[in-house]
């Protein structure tokens, strides 16, 4: 008998029907990797999302498991990330550098949210366009520095996005500075059109972050700093502010959900606001 070489089966990618690509960016002056989900035939809608190196399946599955019994339509689903990173953990300071709008001492190079706008305007939606042609109904999610980065979208470049999924905004982000950005705007406009979904963890409280952390050793990086931090107050005077003005083309809702840390939130805040945005 004959020896024949053994068939080695290519094994299937751990994501199903998800494109990776690298682009080059000339307004960041590196290149960006894009996940591109199909979820469906013919999508009309894309979901564009930051941190695509850490929810980017956490964003196909649920929408795949959604479209199952029919909640929703076809869509594409794009996250953005970065070539050399395996993890999101892996791009802290990129974070702090493309999706915080002012720059930190603490943070060299952070603060260059408005060219990580350009960005999505000027390279990622016509590279998208010229690929996907009639998907231009777009939906972005971010959680934490990338709900910061949705805020920042919604106060500067509202039309960006056809509606927003905000989770967990970083708006402690210098010394609250995002606060002074609604003032001023509001002080120059009477009008925001722009439909956002904004959800937060009710255990993102000062004590609570506290305890979302207490399995860490003392002197772990992740452990929670002393300086006292209430991100759930902080999300709900930005409601309160922003609803104050009476826009009347913004559509705003806010939710606090019950026994959700930080970590543990986003999944929520993204089934909630397409369920909201698709019912």
């Amino acid at each position: 008998m004959a020896w024949a070489e053994p068939t080695i089966a290519v094994p299937p990618a751990p994501l199903g029907d998800v494109e990776v690509h690298d682009i080059a960016s000339s307004e960041l002056g590196m290149p960006l990797r894009i996940f591109v989900g199909h979820c469906g035939e013919a999508p009309r809608t894309t979901l564009v999302l930051t941190d695509g190196n850490g929810l980017m399946g956490l964003a196909v599955d649920t929408v795949r498991l959604m479209q199952i019994p029919g909640l929703l339509p076809s869509m594409l689903v794009v996250g953005v990330g970065y070539p050399d990173a395996a993890i999101v953990n892996d791009t802290i300071d990129l974070r702090f550098r493309h999706l915080a709008p002012t720059p930190s001492r603490h943070h060299e190079g952070s603060g260059q949210a408005d060219a990580f706008v350009r960005f999505f305007r000027t390279e990622l939606f016509p590279w998208l366009d010229a690929r996907f042609p009639g998907a231009d109904d777009r939906l972005y999610f971010g959680h934490s520095l990338g709900g910061l980065f949705g805020v920042h979208v919604l106060l500067t470049e509202p039309d960006t996005f056809g509606r927003f999924i905000i989770s967990s905004p970083s708006l402690w982000w210098d010394y609250r500075v995002v606060f002074q950005h609604e003032a001023q705007r509001a002080a120059t406009h009477d009008d925001l059109a722009a439909r956002v979904y904004l959800g937060i963890g009710a255990l993102e409280t000062d004590e609570g972050r506290r305890l979302e952390t207490a399995h860490l050793p003392p002197d772990h990086p992740n452990r929670a700093a002393r300086t006292y931090l209430d991100m759930v107050a902080d999300v709900a005077r930005f409601a309160s502010d922003l609803g104050s003005r009476r826009y009347p083309s913004l559509e705003l809702t806010c939710r606090v959900f019950h026994d959700e840390f930080h970590a543990t939130v986003q999944g929520v805040v993204l089934t909630h606001g397409l369920r909201h945005f698709f019912r």
